[in-house]
């Protein structure tokens, strides 16, 4: 047991005695490379608002003669919204919608008259007396329509105070109205429209009226007066970005604008017109483009129809015959188009986009209703809708009539 107990206290001992083991040697991570921060990078530079352009959708004549006006009525309430459905669908919601208005608006219509002559000349030639109820108005802002000139030469067709009501009730649609006022100043007085960022001012003047109301004059409609109408474009370029004149001239049917025409617009674009609407002949005239003061102009001759009852006998492939007049029989009366004119205007220098046009058609079933019970009904249609054989007649002559300087597209 001794011997044991001694072994043990000398083995303790001895291990407890032990010098220590040497501590390893301590590793020193080496310090990360020093990186010079990248320099910092300018932000880029603001970018540049775009520059404002606003797209004019323009129309020509709104002028139902009787036998439309009462097909119209006798389609209902919505007779009006049916008409003009085919027109409103090519309406862009951005697009500032122009037309010119030849019915006056009112309840109690004087008696609508076509005017034409018939077979019969010995009777006098008498000027067509045109009118439409108030709910146009309302068609016309459902459409989608901006702005509508009212001098033109049916504006007294039934009589001041017609003309005085269609500004109310053109008024109450929220539709602007030009070319008409509650006196002569007013009725030359521009119309300014904001839209895209740019004012757009709009005139109108008529070459002539077919009625001369007595009595006091509750309204005037503006006339073409050399001094007048450059007062009035002045006064437009002093407050505005871009300048539409409306012109109500011409004859009608006449094939091809006039000499005198081409002078006097551009005499309108000499004295600070940027875009001449002509309307009038009820067929459609050329477009061109041309160089301005400001930049760049555009002169539509003639818009033709939007929407008429013109040419109800016409029957496609048919040529009118001679002994007919042409507001019943001629098919350029049912041609029309919604020209599109795309500007923008940079430092008081306006730029012209190509220009586009939508055509249209005015469908007129009169001759079907002829001896039956098939209701008349007249509705604006886009020409891309219609009939092959119409499109492969009509297209080729919208074209013809409008030049090269239009693009036709479908819609």
């Amino acid at each position: 047991m001794r011997s044991a107990s001694i072994g043990l206290i000398a083995l303790l001992l001895g291990t407890g005695c032990a010098e220590p083991a040497s501590a390893a040697p301590e590793v020193v991570a080496p310090a990360p490379p020093v990186v010079a921060a990248p320099p910092p990078v300018p932000a880029p530079p603001p970018a540049s608002p775009p520059t404002p352009r606003v797209t004019i959708a323009a129309a020509g004549d709104l002028v139902l003669n009787p036998h439309a006006m009462r097909a119209v009525l006798d389609d209902g309430d919505d007779g009006y919204g049916h008409l003009l459905a085919g027109y409103a669908a090519v309406l862009r919601e951005d697009d500032l919608a122009f037309l010119n208005l030849e019915q006056p608006l009112v309840d109690d219509l004087v008696p609508l008259d076509a005017g034409w002559p018939r077979q019969d000349t010995s009777r006098p030639r008498r000027s067509p007396i045109l009118g439409a109820t108030p709910p146009l108005a309302d068609a016309l802002a459902a459409a989608g329509v901006d702005v509508v000139a009212v001098a033109n030469n049916h504006a007294y067709d039934q009589g001041y105070r017609g003309l005085a009501r269609t500004l109310d009730e053109l008024a109450r649609a929220q539709v602007d109205a030009v070319g008409a006022g509650p006196d002569t100043d007013a009725a030359h007085a521009p119309v300014v429209i904001e839209r895209a960022g740019l004012r757009v001012a709009f005139v109108a003047f008529s070459e002539f009226f077919n009625q001369h109301p007595t009595g006091e004059a509750e309204a005037v409609a503006a006339r073409v007066e050399d001094e007048r109408v450059a007062a009035s474009i002045a006064a437009a370029r002093q407050d505005a970005d871009l300048v539409v004149v409306s012109i109500h001239w011409s004859r009608d049917f006449l094939e091809r604008a006039a000499i005198g025409e081409e002078r006097h617009a551009r005499r309108l674009v000499e004295a600070g017109a940027d875009v001449v609407l002509g309307t009038g002949p009820h067929v459609l005239h050329r477009v061109e483009r041309l160089e301005s003061p400001r930049g760049e102009a555009v002169v539509a001759y003639s818009l033709g129809n939007v929407a008429s009852g013109m040419g109800r006998t016409y029957v496609v492939g048919h040529p009118p015959h001679g002994f007919i007049h042409p507001a019943n029989v001629t098919p350029e009366a049912r041609d029309g188009v919604v020209l599109r004119i795309t500007a923008q205007v940079e430092d008081g220098r306006v730029r012209i986009a190509p220009l586009e046009a939508v055509p249209l058609w005015t469908e007129n079933n009169w001759l079907a209703t002829r001896r039956t019970e098939v209701a008349h009904r007249v509705r604006v249609v886009r020409l891309a809708e219609a009939d092959e054989a119409l499109r492969e007649e009509r297209r080729p002559r919208i074209q013809r009539a409008l030049g090269d300087a239009v693009t036709l597209v479908d819609r």
